[in-house]
């Protein structure tokens, strides 16, 4: 970051965006403060136009396919759970003794 500062070219161009902002609000400061608003309610009006009409439908899908593979991962878990429970075998508590016969 600090190299790029340190380029002359963006230094010039800086340096003319700074004189010509002075130089609007000195010669014309309505004009400038009106640039201005105008510029915020444009950004404000993408900002919002963006935020309520195009990006809700893009995670709209993002989160039902999400939804979808969650709950086939918790049908594959119970169905690991199940096998493994029918698997297991009961301890039997009944103890072999060998007999001399």
């Amino acid at each position: 970051m600090a190299n790029v500062i340190r380029n002359p070219v963006i230094i010039v161009i800086l340096g003319l965006a700074v004189l010509g902002l002075i130089y609007r609000l000195t010669t014309n400061p309505g004009g400038f403060f009106l640039g201005l608003v105008i510029t915020a309610l444009i950004a404000a009006g993408l900002f919002l136009l963006l935020t309520r009409l195009v990006l809700p439908r893009q995670r709209s899908g993002m989160d039902s396919n999400y939804r979808k593979a969650l709950k086939q991962s918790k049908q594959r878990q119970k169905q690991k759970e199940s096998a493994k429970k029918k698997n297991k075998k009961k301890k039997n508590h009944l103890k072999v003794i060998d007999g001399n016969r």
